[in-house]
């Protein structure tokens, strides 16, 4: 009975962690130093648009600016991913030993809460429900998370069948590769669910900017990495290595947003103050 009740919790839960709304004094706060978007510039649907593909090449070409720190850490992140690839056999083993009813439905949540089946939509409705009440936080929230989807789509995708990395399941180990192939067992290598799962978390807990959020939101981000370990979609690797970029690709759009909205003066208040998320009926 309890099992039941819980296996339809994750699409309750998903619809609340993407629409619940700020708490009213952040709100009033922001109000003191929004940016006035009538006043700031004309919004329409084409210039939003303009707008997230301006921040997705902004973000695919962010490597074209690093300076040698930012080429050590990457090296560091990266010899770090492979390190992990010591342990994951051994992971697999444990975690898929120790399967059971809570693990099942966890299992479920992370699913929903990484798939896209769930966040296209939920970013698409999280744009419109901005545009619709006027809501330019709300509106902006929407297109980056648009952004984080379009990597997801167009680098992700591409590079899981160039990788062509055999998935847990498949039972060929974890460095079985053959690359250039679009076969489903072979697209282990990147995860997109955590891709989408941190990136996503990482937009909306910035803009909320409260404690919970940030707790709530890369909870829910955690166990949808888990999830694919627990599924046997994919190797450890896989999911450091989508929850990394989700992270550091996302807090890439969010700060070339803040820039478009704050201009140099303002970067780095906290997004608080210059989001507002309240509806105007």
């Amino acid at each position: 009975m309890v099992v039941r009740v819980l296996r339809r919790a994750p699409i309750a839960l998903l619809c609340a962690t993407f629409l619940v709304p700020p708490q009213p004094v952040a709100a009033q706060w922001a109000i003191g130093v929004r940016y006035d978007s009538t006043a700031a510039f004309d919004r329409s649907f084409s210039s939003d648009m303009e707008e997230v593909w301006d921040a997705f090449t902004h973000t695919l070409s962010a490597p074209g600016r690093w300076d040698s720190s930012d080429w050590v850490k990457a090296g560091l992140i990266t010899g770090g991913v492979a390190a992990s690839t010591i342990f994951e056999e051994d992971l697999r083993s444990s975690i898929q030993g120790s399967r059971g009813d809570v693990g099942d439905v966890l299992e479920r949540v992370g699913f929903w809460y990484g798939t896209p089946f769930v966040t296209v939509p939920a970013s698409l409705l999280t744009y419109g429900v901005g545009a619709a009440f006027s809501s330019d936080g709300v509106r902006d929230t929407g297109m980056m998370m648009m952004d984080v989807l379009l990597l997801v789509g167009l680098v992700q995708q591409p590079a899981r069948m160039i990788a062509g990395r055999a998935r847990p399941e498949l039972g060929d180990g974890h460095f079985s590769f053959k690359p250039f192939t679009a076969a489903n067992d072979r697209a282990s290598f990147i995860s997109g669910h955590a891709w989408s799962a941190f990136g996503i978390s990482n937009i909306v807990a910035r803009q909320i900017d409260q404690g919970w959020a940030y707790v709530t939101l890369f909870s829910l981000a955690g166990i949808t990495g888990w999830s694919r370990l627990y599924a046997d979609k994919h190797w450890l690797s896989d999911v450091l290595a989508g929850s990394i970029l989700g992270y550091l690709s996302s807090t890439t759009i969010w700060k070339w947003f803040e820039g478009q909205r704050l201009g140099p003066d303002l970067q780095g208040v906290s997004p608080a103050r210059w989001v507002t998320f309240s509806f105007r009926f």
